[in-house]
């Protein structure tokens, strides 16, 4: 299991070693992306793992997915 909660700069940026990090079939969590910033994380993260739909609670938003 990788838990995230920082920005979606960070998170973009580091997405090849956060997801060196996660075994295959292992699970990931990202927090702390403003919902405008959702989908462009997950497009980025879609590489290395199946992404769920984002979560969105008020003006935040929450990805999960798995490794491939």
């Amino acid at each position: 299991v990788v838990v995230a909660n920082i920005l979606a700069g960070p998170l973009n940026e580091l997405a090849e070693s956060i997801s060196a990090h996660c075994l295959s079939g292992g699970t990931l969590a990202l927090s702390g992306l403003l919902d405008s910033q959702a989908e462009n994380t997950r497009d980025t993260y879609t590489q290395w793992f199946d992404m769920a739909a984002p979560t969105y609670k008020e003006e935040w938003s929450r990805l999960n997915g798995f490794k491939k």
